[in-house]
């Protein structure tokens, strides 16, 4: 157990806000303790104490880790508890998860990343001899004349400048272009892989797993557009244009059902093809999206996100973060069912699902997950939170019910 500590938090209710922080680090908070805690962060912010409390908690636990460690983990369990904060609309209630499993889903996240760098026991591999982890950077350019080149798993981009493309260290060329007109070009990842591009306008493009961009080795004046099928991060260098009334040249991406009208501006685009509809999500700026099915039009503002698909468009206030999470090394999870989280760790662990017997229907998971986590820590955490049970054979995860196997 812990001690409190009086010279942090001074005051009765604020001691007792403390009592309940130490029970929350111990997973012995009951289901009314915390809604009182959530509602007090909720009211007066998450108190320097509790930070500190976790810092101790880590320092003890990962034999006095580098300070920045433990700050990046102290960060990533006050973001878990921010998200569920923002959400309260009233007291907590665990319909979809049992209570202890909901508590210690939360507790857990704040240690996935200590359980990922250490030595695995037995235990730990209990259902894969070898450990399942993302690709991480890799890619492929397709050149007009159809030949492939791999890029370098070492480096994460590449710049697209005059007639040469090279590694955005700087330290090599990958490929001098032999003609000075257009050439279409096609960066591919994998699944698993993730890469970045920064085309010739100074618009830097990152592409998430099995995804494809098809982009002009240069614009020409008047006109910039991209393809994209799957998933993109961009963030679109201001080009000038002396021949338009606006003074800027637009840029547009094109994906399924889609056309996004862009004047400067960061938006991620999920468009694959084995998903019912695309999302935009606008992050800074104004972007156009252009249904082609449905022949209509909407405007996005920062925080607004554009849905178009076949049965018709929608517009929503979001959390950007939820959305551009890939781009920043986690998973964010919100109110997401199992098939839905599992869809997306299929992509980017480049495995297969196959579901056995009957499944809880309304299995509901939050939080966030890094993504350069092993598979068998992200499935251990899920199996924890809720009734799934895996299996890992080879590259295929076998999902069924953990209360089933138990009978």
């Amino acid at each position: 157990m812990y001690k409190v500590n009086r010279n942090v938090i001074m005051g009765k209710s604020q001691y007792d806000i403390e009592v309940l922080c130490r029970k929350y680090l111990d997973r012995a908070i009951s289901e009314e303790e915390l809604a009182e805690m959530l509602d007090y962060f909720k009211d007066h912010g998450i108190p320097e104490a509790f930070d500190q409390m976790l810092g101790q908690e880590f320092s003890k636990t990962m034999n006095n880790a580098p300070s920045e460690d433990i700050q990046a983990l102290t960060n990533n369990v006050r973001f878990n508890l921010i998200h569920q904060i923002r959400s309260r609309k009233q007291p907590v209630r665990y319909h979809s998860l049992p209570y202890a499993a909901a508590v210690l889903l939360i507790s857990m996240l704040g240690f996935f990343w200590f359980m990922s760098t250490q030595e695995a026991t037995p235990d730990q591999h209990r259902t894969s001899e070898v450990a399942i982890t993302p690709v991480g950077h890799k890619a492929t350019i397709t050149l007009a004349d159809g030949r492939v080149l791999t890029l370098d798993e070492s480096r994460d981009g590449i710049i697209v400048e005059g007639q040469q493309i090279t590694y955005n260290d700087g330290a090599s060329t990958v490929l001098a272009l032999e003609s000075s007109s257009p050439q279409q070009l096609t960066l591919s990842t994998p699944r698993g892989g993730m890469y970045k591009v920064t085309l010739s306008d100074g618009t830097v493009v990152w592409l998430n797993a099995e995804s494809t961009l098809k982009y002009p080795s240069h614009f020409l004046e008047g006109e910039r557009v991209v393809e994209l099928e799957g998933e993109a991060y961009f963030d679109v260098k201001r080009v000038s244009d002396e021949t338009s009334t606006q003074h800027f040249q637009p840029f547009k991406v094109v994906s399924a059902h889609q056309t996004i009208t862009v004047l400067g501006t960061a938006f991620n685009v999920s468009a694959y093809k084995d998903e019912k509809e695309a999302r935009t999500t606008l992050v800074e700026g104004k972007v156009r999206l252009e249904s082609v099915q449905h022949r209509k039009n909407m405007v996005l503002l920062p925080g607004e996100q554009g849905k178009i698909g076949q049965d018709g468009v929608e517009k929503n206030k979001v959390d950007i973060n939820d959305y551009i999470d890939w781009k920043n090394g986690e998973f964010i999870f919100r109110n997401e069912t199992a098939k839905e989280v599992l869809h997306r760790i299929a992509r980017w662990y480049d495995i297969d699902i196959e579901y056995s017997g009957y499944l809880p229907s309304d299995e509901i998971f939050s939080g966030s997950i890094s993504r350069y986590s092993n598979l068998q820590t992200v499935l251990d955490i899920m199996q924890e939170a809720g009734d799934l049970a895996f299996e890992i054979k080879n590259r295929t995860v076998i999902v069924g019910n953990k209360l089933k196997k138990k009978n």
